[in-house]
């Protein structure tokens, strides 16, 4: 008789607790859903080992990259900084991996040495773009 009425309350406090996550899925899924719509991504993705990476870029000449720490996201730098620069300088922000519309790859651990990577291949793939866009110009403009 004991078992079976501690059996029937461990039944209901498991199914009381898979209830409670779900709800909490559930809101987490609606959250995201709704801050998309406000928020959108108003940026350039660029794919990166599986990372889907948000970022911003204006102007034209020297770049200057903008990374944000932890918890922040590149409008941080869109609305304070981007505006103190002059002519002359080309401005690109990203959201790193799991911060604003960045979206890590399936496996990725988040820990510095990976992201630090990541920045870098960033760099080095917009460095491409840049010389790739140049050298269509210059064709362009020899024709």
């Amino acid at each position: 008789m004991l078992l079976s009425v501690l059996s029937w309350l461990f039944g209901g406090l498991l199914l009381l607790a898979v209830i409670v996550v779900a709800g909490l899925v559930l809101a987490t899924w609606w959250i995201a859903a709704k801050a998309e719509r406000l928020v959108p991504a108003n940026g350039k993705f660029i794919e990166i080992d599986g990372n889907r990476i948000h970022y911003v870029e204006t102007g034209e000449g020297r770049p200057i990259v903008f990374l944000h720490g932890l918890g922040a996201q590149l409008h941080h730098f869109r609305h304070t900084l981007f505006d103190r620069f002059g002519p002359g300088y080309r401005l690109i922000a990203l959201d790193r991996p799991g911060s604003g519309h960045s979206v890590p790859a399936g496996g990725a651990t988040g820990r510095l040495p990976e992201q630090a990577q990541l920045v870098r291949r960033f760099i080095e793939q917009l460095a491409w773009s840049i010389l790739w866009s140049s050298a269509i110009r210059l064709a362009a403009l020899s024709c």
